[in-house]
């Protein structure tokens, strides 16, 4: 809203200059609050950033943080792949089609990280590192394939490196809402089962606990949830959402309510707080704005864990 010229005589009876040109910001940013692309972005990272901190718990007790960037990355030439399909079959040149990939390689790359780390073929961090760099080496090699033939990048090439949340649809709002509360409800219902299983595999599942179901239930989770955050962080940063909030929370806390707790409020904090610097400086992407708010948080718990130490 813009106080309009025939206004400002009314306006000017009871204000300076100054104040007249602070009342009209205020107008302008409450203005842009409350447009409906940023309360898409708000919803969507806050429910991601919910869903990212209660999953980040888990993996910094498995030592799980390298299998992120893995994922994320298998996205990448699950996106190549349509790519490729695209320049033999023109009519798939769709926006909605590398997504497909990218869901489709991120469950198949965790299925197979879990299932080679498992059956114990090779060690977790191996199995990461080669699904990582094969994902990315093709996704590459396809992007530039798609941009010789076309002349053109590829559909979503950004924004699966950066992530995107200009023009956020509120169906993609609704998709991450529906993820988190997936994830809050499935966390609920196996949380002792879960639990078990991170702290101590061999001995969950002697006490009874399916620890082989819980392995992949986790990886499942993990990669459905980095799938829809790389929208919001892009593939190189999404990987801090599953680090930093756990992490911090356990820096200040060994009380697993207490730790769960500020998990998700330091997810939810890093992301709106990422959303917010975006709009107010549009020059500053969100999701490096989210990543780096969530290493301050980190920075400071472990000074107040140093100074109680003393």
């Amino acid at each position: 809203m813009v106080i309009e010229d025939w206004a400002l005589p009314f306006w000017s009876l009871r204000l300076g200059h100054s104040d007249l040109v602070f009342v009209e910001n205020e107008f302008r940013l409450g203005q842009l609050m409350f447009t409906s692309p940023l309360i898409h972005a708000l919803l969507a990272a806050s429910a991601l950033g919910m869903a990212c901190a209660l999953l980040s718990v888990f993996v910094v007790c498995r030592r799980w943080a390298f299998i992120g960037e893995g994922i994320s990355h298998a996205g990448l030439g699950g996106a190549g792949l349509t790519w490729l399909l695209m320049l033999v079959f023109p009519g798939l040149d769709l926006p909605w089609v590398p997504y497909l990939g990218v869901v489709v390689f991120c469950i198949g790359t965790a299925v197979g990280i879990g299932w080679l780390s498992r059956h114990g073929k090779v060690e977790a961090d191996t199995a990461i590192g080669v699904f990582l760099v094969a994902s990315l080496a093709f996704g590459i090699l396809a992007q530039q394939i798609y941009l010789h033939v076309s002349l053109k990048s590829p559909p979503a090439w950004d924004t699966l490196f950066f992530g995107q949340l200009k023009q956020l649809s509120g169906e993609y709002a609704m998709a991450a809402i529906c993820v988190s509360a997936a994830v809050v409800v499935v966390i609920g219902a196996l949380f002792k089962e879960l639990l078990a299983y991170s702290f101590d595999p061999m001995l969950a599942e002697v006490s009874g606990v399916r620890a082989g179901a819980m392995h992949y239930l986790l990886m499942i989770l993990l990669a459905i949830t980095i799938v829809l955050g790389v929208r919001v962080a892009g593939s190189v940063l999404v990987t801090a959402m599953l680090v930093l909030p756990g992490a911090t929370a356990m820096l200040l806390s060994r009380d697993l309510r207490t730790v769960f707790t500020l998990a998700v409020v330091f997810g939810v904090l890093g992301a709106v707080a990422g959303i917010l610097l975006n709009t107010q400086y549009s020059f500053l992407p969100a999701g490096p704005g989210i990543v780096l708010t969530l290493f301050v948080l980190f920075l400071g718990a472990y000074a107040v864990g140093r100074v109680k130490r003393v």
